[in-house]
């Protein structure tokens, strides 16, 4: 008897205590800061691998309240199950912490389509959390699909096809993934390394986002970037980041043949484990490190800045070989 009398009385108390959740667990909900996320792409039909040029755009109404400190961007690419096919998570410019009300920013990125086994509609969501640390997401003017990530734009995805098609020829080692992040894919060359592309007879944008060892040449590392009737680039490493270039060669500039060749030509070239003190145990002669390398029409490109335009080049030496 007393078991007994002892469970009804944790049952009632339990059952109560259920009840009653609700009415204290109620919160008001978070209030709207008028701050309006919106992007604009080059393009709303992109093939898979191609390049996309994103204008991202903060506006804050007059009511709107500084943050206060420093939110990194959400940027999602969603396929039509919700799932995030990939992301472009940045610091946005200027950091939000100097954000002012009944002001705008705008700036550009670009960001390359992964190639992945799915084509058609993607949904992008923008949002912003708090960076460094952790912390609640910001509460944002717009359509929220949840967790505080606004609906700014529709695109889809095309096959990769859809793209002017490389062919990598000589001087390419195999694709490996970076080591200190596995997302990321790049490929080394060698000391040259050779890619051609069919003929399309209109102007193309060349993309170009690499990197090199600088401290493993002798002097500073130089990229000299050379397509169809030997005109090009030439591009200076002078620290280890990662850059991205954007060369334009006009029509006349890639030839009459059918096939167009594409050459990246260092001025050295090196071994990792010959070097002194050894960088590490490769044994295999690199150049450049390639993360995207990519040819568009470029009428399909729209507007762009930092554009290079390709011009006559001389005779260039061949890479200086470790």
């Amino acid at each position: 008897m007393t078991i007994r009398r002892f469970w009804g009385v944790a049952l009632v108390t339990v059952v109560a205590g259920v009840l009653a959740l609700p009415a204290c667990s109620r919160r008001k909900p978070a209030e709207v800061n008028p701050i309006v996320p919106t992007i604009e792409v080059n393009r709303t039909r992109a093939p898979l691998g191609s390049a996309l040029e994103i204008t991202y755009t903060w506006t804050l109404e007059p009511g709107a309240q500084k943050l206060g400190q420093d939110y990194r961007a959400l940027v999602h690419f969603l396929d039509s199950h919700d799932v995030i096919l990939f992301d472009d998570d940045h610091m946005p410019v200027p950091p939000p912490s100097t954000w002012e009300p009944g002001e705008t920013y705008s700036y550009r990125r670009t960001r390359f389509v992964p190639v992945y086994p799915y084509v058609g509609d993607v949904e992008v969501r923008m949002g912003l959390y708090p960076y460094p640390g952790r912390g609640e997401r910001a509460v944002l003017k717009g359509e929220d699909r949840g967790f505080r990530e606004y609906k700014v734009a529709s695109m889809e995805l095309l096959p990769q096809t859809e793209n002017i098609f490389l062919v990598y020829k000589s001087g390419w080692h195999n694709p490996e993934t970076h080591p200190e992040n596995p997302g990321i894919e790049r490929t080394w060359t060698e000391g040259e390394a050779l890619t051609s592309f069919k003929n399309p007879r209109k102007d193309v944008i060349i993309y170009l986002e690499a990197d090199t060892c600088v401290k493993c040449f002798s002097a500073t590392p130089e990229l000299t970037l050379s397509v169809g009737n030997n005109v090009g680039v030439r591009v200076p490493f002078e620290e280890p980041q990662v850059v991205l270039k954007k060369i334009r060669v006009k029509a006349e500039d890639l030839g009459d043949e059918e096939w167009v060749d594409l050459r990246l030509t260092m001025n050295e070239s090196f071994v990792p484990n010959r070097l002194d003190p050894p960088l590490n145990n490769d044994d295999r002669e690199l150049g450049l490190n390639v993360y995207h390398l990519y040819v568009a029409e470029a009428d399909t490109a729209g507007s762009l800045e930092g554009v290079m335009d390709a011009e006559p080049l001389g005779p260039s030496a061949p890479p200086t070989q470790p």
